[in-house]
Formats: C-alpha cells, structure tokens, sequence
C-alpha cells in the first residue's frame, strides 16, 4: 500500500481510538493487514527503475500521506496523537528501508555469506515486511487500495 492509504486508515484510527497506546497497536496492525491486500505501491517493480527516483516517490508520497491526512483530521484529532499514529502506521516500511537504501539492487535478492551483521539484519527486516506483501500492478492495484481506504 502507498503511505497516503496507511496514513488515511491511520487517521480514522485516531479519530476512533484517542487512548495512544491502542491507537499506535492498531494502526502498525493494520498496516500488516493491508499490505495482505492485492496493491501497487511506489515499490512495486522497483527493481526496474533508478533508486533514486523510487527513493523521491516514496518521499514524495510520504508527505502527501501526512499532509492529507492532516487536512482530513485536523481539528478532529489532536495533532500530537495523529503524528504518532500515522507515524506508527508506516513505521514497517521505515524499518524496512535501510535494505533498499543501502545494499539492494536489481541483481541483488539477499546478502553474501560474507556480509556485515548491518546488511544482514537489514535484509531480514525487508523478509519480515514482504510475507505481508500481495502486490499488484497498476491500475488494478490502486483500486484495491481505494477501495481499501473507503
């Protein structure tokens, strides 16, 4: 899923759930849950283009997820707790970056024999989050994540 779809889910969280502690469970939760879902994401197929584009997209798309999400809950929402809990809705994906930003590439799917402690703790982080991922190509993956959101 793209940021933006984490954080809008994130928003109602917070606006349902004003406890933190439930609020930050249930949106890393649901981040899992959604990632299970056929998607498109900014990652997908990202073995096919320059890094450093794939890296501006997902930037990208992480501040329009927090700008619209702050648009949509402003005032609903006490802006302290929707930080932290759309923070915490795209936390997995933060945890798996340092995989992508530092050792993956197109030839690469997993570290050598002789890699450091650091690449490979990276990799297994990005194993971890991608037994949740169900990808899909676009268009069709952007309508499950519309519908999704809704």
């Amino acid at each position: 899923m793209t940021a933006t779809a984490h954080a809008l889910v994130a928003g109602a969280i917070a606006a349902k759930f004003t406890d933190p502690v439930t609020a930050v469970t249930l949106a890393i939760g649901s981040h899992y849950l959604m990632d299970c879902i056929p998607h498109w994401d900014f990652g997908t197929n990202w073995r096919d283009r320059a890094k450093e584009i794939t890296g501006a997209l997902a930037i990208a798309d992480t501040l329009t997820a927090f700008t619209v999400t702050y648009f949509l809950y402003a005032g609903k929402v006490e802006i302290g707790l929707l930080a932290l809990v759309v923070g915490a809705s795209l936390l997995p994906d933060w945890i798996e970056t340092p995989w992508y930003i530092f050792f993956a590439h197109a030839k690469k799917n997993g570290p050598s024999l002789r890699a450091s402690v650091w690449e490979k703790l990276t990799h297994q982080a990005y194993k971890i989050q991608n037994k949740f991922h169900t990808k899909a190509q676009f268009p069709f993956g952007l309508v499950t994540q519309v519908a999704t959101v809704f």
